[in-house]
């Protein structure tokens, strides 16, 4: 069932576009050429040893793979109501596929980009690869926790699917995806390490770039978010999940 909720998933999201599957990729490159092209016309260099570029795919792949589940989490139960007419089916299943497709397009955007950028000459020596599965890992219960929230928020108070979108615009200032936090001043520090996305990202970089060091992330705050973020979504979700299936 997971499986061909994914192919349908992938189906709806890119068989519609001319450009089709070519477009998980153009994204995030565009993305990341727009802010690179900008950033070295203004000769700005984030990081000693890691090449402007790579330092932003560091931050731009994974907060894209966080707005993604945000926005797609809103959504999943209104946008897959006709299947929970199959009794083997509910809105768990298709919560969890959409994650995980998200998540594989973002591992695939990842280490495509990565190749194609060290293929051009555009290289870093690569960092910890365990560190890089743990942070992975961590993040996907992350995100999977926050989609089953959104989803029963979404429809529990659908004023709020309207006005909870907005939070990801200041998140995406906010979260480190074009700054290191080293970069900014100390008194601010204790403000941002609340948000989960500035380890997360840290920690991405610091795993794949091994000039970096994310001297301010905590590894085991993100353990801890993730685990709670993670028990919210299942508990919200055991908790609605009958009122969800009902039509409307």
């Amino acid at each position: 069932m997971i499986y061909s909720l994914l192919v349908r998933e992938m189906n709806t999201r890119f068989g519609k576009w001319r450009l089709g599957y070519a477009w998980i990729l153009l994204e995030p490159a565009l993305h990341i050429l727009m802010l690179a092209a900008i950033f070295n016309f203004l000769d700005r260099n984030f990081y000693p040893g890691i090449p402007t570029t790579l330092f932003m795919l560091g931050g731009i792949a994974p907060f894209l793979f966080f707005s993604h589940c945000f926005y797609k989490g809103i959504a999943a139960v209104s946008s897959n109501r006709g299947l929970f007419n199959y009794r083997q089916l509910r809105p768990f299943d298709a919560i969890l596929s959409r994650v995980l497709l998200e998540f594989f397009i973002y591992i695939l955007c990842m280490l495509t980009l990565l190749a194609l950028l060290s293929w051009i000459g555009i290289r870093a020596e690569f960092g910890d690869f365990l560190l890089l599965i743990q942070v992975n890992f961590l993040f996907l219960c992350f995100s999977f926790g926050l989609s089953l929230t959104l989803a029963v928020i979404g429809e529990k108070l659908p004023e709020m699917s309207k006005v909870l979108p907005l939070i990801v615009r200041p998140l995406y200032f906010i979260s480190g995806v074009f700054f290191s936090l080293e970069q900014i001043p100390s008194e601010y520090h204790s403000y941002l390490v609340w948000n989960p996305l500035v380890h997360i990202i840290e920690l991405t970089r610091e795993s794949l770039f091994k000039s970096y060091h994310g001297i301010f992330a905590n590894f085991k705050y993100l353990i801890y978010s993730s685990i709670m973020m993670l028990a919210l979504g299942l508990l919200t979700y055991r908790a609605f999940w009958k009122d969800l299936v009902r039509s409307q």
